[in-house]
């Protein structure tokens, strides 16, 4: 990995990702040259890295701007300066700028990528040994590792945002953390069965032993994640209002007021993240999916990537990459293929409706007869289709994918949560609550259509490209989390 522009070892790993990368690859619009451009560069990395592994690579992440054209008075490439060593910059400027990227040199970039994180892992469980007064060239024992690997977990679960000075200061706060994060016991019980599978095939305790183990929890904490977001989302779903995949902030905060759920993030944060419809000011109301995988929500475990609630319309976009294997298509096809597609909270097929054909045909007629599906049109007609999956596509520059604290020290504000008066106040005031017969006051006028804007942004600019033809592959092979506070 020291040298970028060689040719990567066609190992495993390699074929993995280029098998992962090869649908949306195919399917993204490439310039002249037959490659792709930076901005799409950003949206395919994200993809792979959300689908495989969930993680939203800081720098990729969505942030309200997939289809905005790169601008020379605010590149997109200075938010990945904010992490990227020099010689990926440089690899990112030199290729993205003059000419774009092929399929072999995005599985390099990917690869390069997952060796920054792999090294941050390494980093963090040599401290681990350290702490430990372990000895990195030994072997432990199978007690030992698991101590050593813990407090590895525990670092991870809070971001990096752990230190100990001896075993016994790194034992006593590994109790405290125990008694005070709240789903403490099922990550344990899922952090012991992965060991249990990883030790079964490893002879030896040792340093490369452990660092696999640490490599495979950070790969796969994500499936343990998922549960909890299934959870957020059979929440917010039994909360709906008449419109789909929205729950009003009145009724946001009341679950909060009386349930263990902290729906508490104040309308400013909430809009600032995309999470926020308030398109009627006198009913606003929480976009679920835009909520969902928003950044209070995420796990920060690692200084290059957080760990949220996954896009399941990404495995959608996915399934529809694959089948249409281009950047622009007929309606008809995409309505043939749209009716067949099912979620967990979709039925399929299905016969979908005159109003969703007819959007789709507008957008079609905006660009001469073909829907270009990587436009912020199409992404909010699928957020009409699958309302409970797909985010609702916000214009360039209205959202930001901040934290709680980035949004404070934007803002100044004290507190992203809104105060308990604050929520009652909101409670109080919206007339579509039920009243004590369970029906709507009066003057609720509450519809069910999902708001429609009408502004395209594509994710690059349309420029012929010397071949159409799709790359072909060689290889075969295919949270909600509770907000804590904790000392």
């Amino acid at each position: 990995m020291d040298n970028l522009q060689s040719n990567v070892e066609q190992g495993q790993k390699w074929a993995e990702i280029h098998q992962a990368l090869l649908p949306t690859y195919n399917a993204l619009p490439k310039n002249s040259q037959g490659l792709i451009d930076h901005q799409a560069v950003r949206y395919v990395l994200h993809r792979m890295f959300v689908q495989k592994y969930g993680w939203y690579i800081k720098g990729l992440e969505p942030s309200g701007d997939h289809w905005h054209e790169e601008s020379t008075d605010k590149p997109e490439l200075a938010k990945v300066k904010e992490w990227v060593p020099s010689y990926l910059q440089d690899l990112l400027e030199k290729r993205l700028h003059h000419k774009g990227l092929d399929l072999n040199s995005l599985v390099q970039l990917a690869l390069a990528l997952e060796e920054l994180v792999n090294h941050e892992s390494k980093n963090r469980l040599t401290t681990a040994y350290e702490i430990h007064d372990f000895p990195t060239d030994g072997g432990l024992t199978r007690d030992e590792a698991d101590d050593l690997v813990r407090t590895w977990y525990v670092s991870f679960l809070l971001a990096g945002n752990f230190s100990a000075s001896s075993p016994e200061e790194v034992h006593a706060k590994k109790a405290v953390f125990a008694r005070k994060y709240s789903d403490w016991q099922d990550a344990e019980n899922w952090l012991g069965e992965l060991e249990k599978e990883h030790y079964e095939g490893e002879p030896a305790q040792t340093f490369d032993s452990n660092f696999r183990l640490v490599q495979k929890i950070g790969e796969r904490y994500f499936h343990f994640n998922d549960g909890e977001c299934r959870a957020l989302k059979a929440t917010m779903q039994d909360m709906e209002g008449k419109k789909a995949g929205r729950v009003r902030l009145s009724t946001f905060y009341k679950k909060s007021l009386y349930s263990h759920w902290r729906f508490t993030e104040k309308a400013d944060y909430l809009r600032k993240l995309g999470a926020l419809d308030d398109s009627d000011p006198q009913q606003p109301q929480v976009i679920m999916a835009n909520y969902m995988m928003a950044r209070p929500n995420c796990l920060e475990a690692s200084g290059l990537y957080a760990i949220c609630c996954r896009n399941e319309c990404e495995d959608l976009m996915g399934q529809l990459e694959s089948e249409l294997k281009t950047s622009m298509a007929e309606p008809s096809r995409i309505l043939q293929f749209v009716s067949n597609l099912a979620s967990d909270t979709v039925a399929a097929p299905r016969e979908l409706s005159q109003a969703l054909q007819t959007r789709l045909k507008e957008v079609a007629n905006l660009h001469g007869g073909k829907v270009p599906i990587h436009g912020r049109l199409f992404a909010q007609w699928m957020h009409h289709a699958f309302p409970r999956e797909c985010p609702y596509p916000h214009e360039f520059g209205t959202t930001s994918p901040q934290t709680p604290d980035e949004w404070m020290k934007e803002t100044g504000e004290s507190d992203s949560s809104a105060t308990l008066e604050e929520m009652q106040k909101q409670v109080a005031s919206d007339v579509c609550q039920l009243d004590e017969n369970g029906n709507p006051k009066a003057g609720c006028n509450e519809d069910e259509d999902l708001p429609w804007s009408g502004a395209e942004e594509l994710l690059v600019k349309s420029t012929p490209s010397v071949s159409s033809t799709p790359v072909h592959s060689q290889v075969s092979r295919y949270h909600f989390l509770e907000e804590r506070e904790l000392c």
